[in-house]
């Protein structure tokens, strides 16, 4: 059962020697403001909107060795919200930082602006502060030198090629210069963020719930075998196409990859046409 501290979320940074274990203020507000955009990042992906809906208050803070700060989200007045918005915010932010730090994929709908935050945090490990974790009682994780590394990797993108990338159409954002949809594949990843061309945003309210096939550069972020987004440079609905499942896949070509794994041989086509 939850409780009311279970949505809290607590930084922890220990001061470095040179500073008798003190945390410096313009460091320490740095790092704030930093995990502060950082949640509002996971707040405007769970509500789907271009606006948070909570706002955080200090509820704690303690100086004695290492320096602790205790946040707790608040729903802003006005805001309609789920019963349960505020826990999922929470649990989705640990969710992400606990993929980063075990180098396990984390969720396409994540921004790489929301990415270079969370790198931030941990940017000066050893050097400005002695060490720094993020907590909520349950879970914690540690903001060091291989969380900054996992980040600078997943920030990277450093696998891209040209393919194509087949599913239900939803979601289309085309307010401001934001200028996306989502497909939902039948196989591979749950879902692909899609970044289109201006002046199609009518091509694309009438594929809306359609089968449809797209067309550009797909971003990889290691160690996931699936694109997490794809930069579209043409689509077309194939609603008419029989779809087939991977159960009707199985064992119709044994010998597809040679002698070569399997890891090895998807490897090998990212960088070819599907």
């Amino acid at each position: 059962m939850n409780t009311e501290t279970d949505k809290f979320i607590t930084l922890t940074v220990e001061g470095v020697d040179s500073e008798h274990g003190h945390v410096r203020a313009d460091e320490f507000l740095d790092q704030l403001t930093h995990l502060l955009t950082a949640l509002n990042g996971i707040d405007r992906v769970e509500g789907k909107t271009g606006s948070p809906k909570l706002y955080y208050r200090i509820v704690d803070a303690k100086h004695t060795s290492p320096f602790t700060l205790t946040l707790e989200p608040v729903i802003k007045k006005g805001q309609k919200t789920e019963r349960d918005y505020v826990h999922r915010c929470h649990s989705r932010f640990f969710k992400e930082l606990s993929a980063i730090r075990r180098m396990e994929p984390i969720s396409p709908d994540i921004e790489s602006g929301l990415l270079e935050h969370l790198r931030d945090l941990a940017i000066g490990v050893g050097r400005d502060f002695k060490s720094a974790t993020i907590s909520n009682g349950h879970e914690m994780v540690e903001l060091d030198a291989v969380f900054e590394k996992n980040l600078n990797r997943l920030i990277a993108e450093e696998d891209v090629s040209y393919g194509r990338i087949e599913g239900t159409l939803d979601a289309v954002n085309i307010h401001g210069e934001t200028r996306r949809f989502w497909i939902y594949p039948k196989v591979g990843p749950q879902r692909v963020r899609c970044d289109f061309l201006p002046g199609t945003s009518d091509q694309l309210r009438s594929a809306l719930g359609h089968f449809v096939r797209v067309v550009g550069l797909k971003f990889f972020r290691p160690p996931g075998p699936f694109p997490f987004r794809i930069k579209v440079k043409e689509f077309n609905v194939i609603s008419d196409e029989k779809i087939v499942s991977i159960g009707e896949l199985r064992g119709i070509a044994p010998a597809a990859t040679g002698e070569m794994g399997a890891v090895e041989f998807v490897r090998k086509i990212r960088n070819e046409w599907d």
